[in-house]
């Protein structure tokens, strides 16, 4: 009897053990999957790239959205955002600050004859 005792004892443990190794499986399996979030909230997005310089933000600076890019050197290079009216707006600069191009194109003053 207590032979039949004992085998019963290991049995149950060792079912107990391949259920927790299954149970342990699935749980990694799901720690190794992406976590993508159904939507996240914020008021402002910052990307930073590998040596810690920031090179794009999305986020309300004046009051509406708005994109910006930036070059490795930190500087502005391109922007989408709407403007108060809520028309879109896009701007491209060199790096020397120079308008490469405008949507819709800036309206230079014509001169006068």
């Amino acid at each position: 009897m207590r032979v039949y005792q004992t085998l019963i004892l290991i049995a149950i443990v060792a079912l107990f053990g391949f259920l927790s190794g299954v149970a342990l499986m699935e749980a990694r399996e799901a720690q190794r999957r992406p976590r993508i979030a159904e939507s996240v909230d914020a008021r402002r997005f910052r990307l930073f790239d590998q040596e810690g310089n920031l090179r794009a933000e999305l986020g309300m600076p004046f009051g509406e959205p708005a994109l910006f890019l930036y070059d490795a050197k930190g500087k502005p290079r391109a922007w989408i955002l709407l403007d108060r009216e809520g028309n879109a707006r896009m701007m491209f600069v060199d790096g020397n600050d120079q308008t490469q191009w405008t949507a819709p194109p800036i309206n230079a003053p014509q001169p006068q004859p």
